[in-house]
């Protein structure tokens, strides 16, 4: 039984390992020797792009939690679902940058500046198309589909809100991570889809982008 509770644990902290040497070590190294030629977001969207091959067959035979099959009331329900959580990301998002936070970081002053790094085309295909889909395969695909699986969906929101938050290397993007990572937990162990999730996320990052 013990051992059962540590491979459990294992297979939940492995893809963030992968995760962490791929696209985090390796988006590191390309800043550092292409950012003058590519630009930084241009070399985060390659290092999302290589990491989304292992993470895909990861979350392929991960054990998750089945879908309903798709009913006109459950289409409805998904739809103002994804709408909800889009509407209270960008809220949330208005609220960190007006109340000043913001100056206090400079952690998150470094990251700005590296998602901005490039042109229009490549800011929202990295931003709003790679990594949310990379992030959301990872955090609620991966993890949360996995606790959910064995332990149950409060307990799936939380450690994958936490583990999002961590994720983010900064006290502003924590904080914004974990609000809008209990946001999109919640979407997922309500309907068990981890593409409404990506389209969550890739809108809230787009609207940010347009409009930001």
């Amino acid at each position: 039984m013990r051992q059962i509770k540590i491979n459990r644990i294992l297979q939940i902290l492995y893809p963030l390992l992968v995760y962490f040497l791929i696209y985090q070590v390796g988006a590191g190294f390309l800043i550092s020797f292409y950012k003058d030629d590519i630009g930084s977001v241009a070399c985060l969207f390659i290092a999302a792009l290589v990491c989304l091959v292992p993470m895909a067959f990861i979350f392929k035979d991960s054990p998750k939690p089945i879908p309903d099959s798709i009913t006109k009331n459950l289409a409805i329900e998904y739809v103002l679902s994804v709408l909800a959580v889009v509407v209270l990301g960008i809220l949330i998002n208005i609220i960190l940058t007006k109340s000043g936070i913001i100056s206090y970081s400079a952690g998150f002053a470094n990251a700005s500046a590296t998602l901005t790094d490039g042109s229009l085309i490549i800011k929202i295909l990295c931003n709003a198309i790679a990594i949310p889909l990379l992030e959301e395969l990872l955090m609620r695909g991966i993890i949360a589909g996995q606790i959910y699986f064995f332990y149950g969906p409060a307990t799936a929101v939380i450690v994958s809100t936490i583990c999002f938050g961590i994720l983010h290397n900064n006290i502003v993007q924590f904080i914004y991570a974990v609000i809008i990572g209990a946001l999109l937990g919640a979407l997922y162990v309500r309907t068990k889809r981890v593409s409404l999730c990506v389209l969550a996320h890739g809108l809230i990052n787009l609207i940010a982008i347009l409009f930001g």
